[in-house]
């Protein structure tokens, strides 16, 4: 398995066994195809690839069997594959594994580890103008912004969820997913500053947005409920 054609084969089971939600079996060829592309890392940047590929998928089956501590490493080590910061398809490999460390930290309470890994997408990669590094930049900054909230720390909350809306396109395809939930955790820092006037209004705002995409549509469903909550519903 030592030539780019037989790696980049490789790369590509390695995926079809995950479609096939064969998990054992992709941990194993994983690890296989890690140690071996990490072996010819300087020949061929086939090889960087299918060590992002290894070590991603390798990450991702762990998160399907919930082993989220393991995940969380091995999102790290995807991340630290060597690339090339100009270009932007190696630049959204890494800000996706990052993001994805964060979230694995967050869902196990490793919530200052969890912004520590949003903290570094957007430091990394905040100045990115290729949409889908900057859509993993956007994810992470609201990540940051519902931590905040969940410690305790209101106002930059708000803040952070201000800067959202005001940088967010809530008809570009892109954005409006994220938009409504800056939104809804605007609305939640307000009503934490004894101001549910204002969080109404944010709310009556979020449930107005018009977009027929899953994702919009279920945040705009939080958000009518979180209306709700507050008495106007």
């Amino acid at each position: 398995m030592s030539t780019t054609k037989d790696l980049r084969a490789t790369a590509d089971r390695l995926i079809e066994l995950h479609e096939e939600g064969d998990l054992d079996a992709v941990l194993h060829l994983a690890d296989e195809l890690a140690e071996e592309a990490g072996a010819h890392l300087d020949e061929d940047e086939v090889a960087r690839e299918s060590l992002f590929v290894a070590r991603f998928q390798r990450a991702m089956a762990l998160t399907e069997r919930q082993e989220l501590d393991a995940a969380a490493e091995a999102y790290g080590e995807a991340a630290a594959t060597p690339t090339d910061p100009d270009d932007p398809d190696q630049r959204h490999e890494v800000a996706m594994a990052l993001l994805h460390r964060g979230m694995c930290l967050d869902a196990i309470g490793e919530t200052g580890r969890a912004r520590d890994a949003y903290a570094e997408v957007v430091a990394r990669f905040g100045d990115a103008d290729d949409p889908v590094t900057r859509d993993q930049v956007v994810r992470a900054r609201v990540n940051q912004a519902a931590g905040q909230l969940a410690d305790g720390e209101v106002e930059a909350a708000l803040t952070a969820a201000d800067d959202l809306r005001a940088a967010l396109d809530p008809a570009a395809p892109l954005d409006g997913e994220q938009w409504l939930l800056a939104s809804r955790i605007r609305a939640a820092a307000l009503r934490a500053l004894g101001r549910p006037d204002e969080a109404v209004a944010t709310l009556q705002q979020a449930v107005a947005l018009e977009a027929d995409d899953p994702a919009v549509v279920e945040q705009r469903e939080q958000a009518a409920a979180d209306l709700a909550e507050l008495g106007d519903g």
